[in-house]
């Protein structure tokens, strides 16, 4: 009877949560021959086909799928396991804010596996756009925040945590006339809607805001749905696209004659400039798990 190796099923998730064996070698710091090859003993071992290619790119199979569930949760519970028997004196409590934009899969498991690896650290958390995460550092209302900025706007003490575009989102039969531009926004505060005024202003054009909604699902139905065009973060509105049937149906990105907004820096920033212990804890595994492998 085949049996499960713990490093096995940990270069499995890589391959999925990253996207390919080259990826998850330097993820695990392995070769990629090394993860090839386990890889091959485990499909050797169970007599099923986990992968296939599809245009050149690595697809796991109904069987690979199948065992991906089962590998996810062998290694949280391995991991689990590991970390209850690992004494921490780390305890105190952590206020995180994080903007929608991160609030994906990926930061729910780091913090999970935070919350499990230091039990004795109360984590709470608090959603909200950047603007209201500044204010609530500079309070000393959180301790911690992971916000975007535009490049132009980081301090010395944030630290980056990838590179990301904004990009105009309009229908595709939308049609840009003369006057003010009808636009969608998160809010009146958002700092992407202030720095397309500001551009616009050079060109002598004003926005007129026509929809705001705090949530990209919202922003992106009023959009596709021709009640005015929008600023996007490109990466985000992939990744919530990706699991969607209609997708980017009846959108376009980016096709427009007005300035283009330049990147933003996802960032981890503290109340004090100086993180605490419990801060570097967390910033470490964010930083394991978000941060692409170039």
């Amino acid at each position: 009877m085949p049996k499960f190796d713990i490093e096995t099923m940990r270069a499995l998730t890589a391959i999925a949560d990253i996207g390919g064996i080259t990826r998850a070698a330097k993820k695990l710091n392995l070769s990629q021959s090394a993860i090839s090859h386990k890889m091959k003993r485990l499909e050797n071992s169970l007599k099923r086909n986990l992968f296939s290619r599809i245009d050149g790119k690595i697809n796991f199979s109904r069987d690979g799928e199948k065992l991906l569930d089962y590998a996810r949760r062998i290694v949280r519970l391995h991991d689990e396991a590991m970390a209850s028997f690992q004494q921490s004196d780390l305890a105190g409590e952590l206020h995180l804010g994080i903007t929608e934009d991160v609030t994906a899969s990926d930061m729910a498991r780091i913090l999970s596996n935070f919350s499990n690896n230091f039990p004795n650290v109360a984590l709470t958390l608090r959603v909200a756009h950047t603007p209201e995460l500044v204010r609530r550092l500079e309070r000393g209302e959180i301790d911690m925040a992971l916000i975007e900025v535009f490049e132009s706007q980081l301090l010395s003490e944030d630290h980056p945590l990838g590179r990301q575009q904004v990009v105009w989102l309009q229908a595709e039969d939308f049609v840009l006339e003369d006057g003010p531009i009808p636009y969608v926004t998160y809010h009146d505060e958002c700092f992407y809607m202030a720095w397309a005024e500001q551009a616009l202003a050079g060109i002598d054009r004003k926005l007129r805001v026509v929809f705001e909604c705090p949530s990209l699902e919202g922003m992106v139905n009023a959009v596709r749905n021709g009640l005015g065009i929008c600023l996007v973060n490109y990466n985000v509105f992939e990744q919530r696209q990706a699991g969607r049937r209609d997708k980017g149906l009846g959108l376009t990105v980016g096709r427009t004659a007005l300035p283009q907004p330049p990147p933003i820096q996802q960032v981890a920033r503290f109340s004090s400039g100086i993180p605490t212990q419990q801060m570097d804890k967390l910033l470490e595994l964010i930083k394991q798990e978000l941060i692409p492998v170039s």
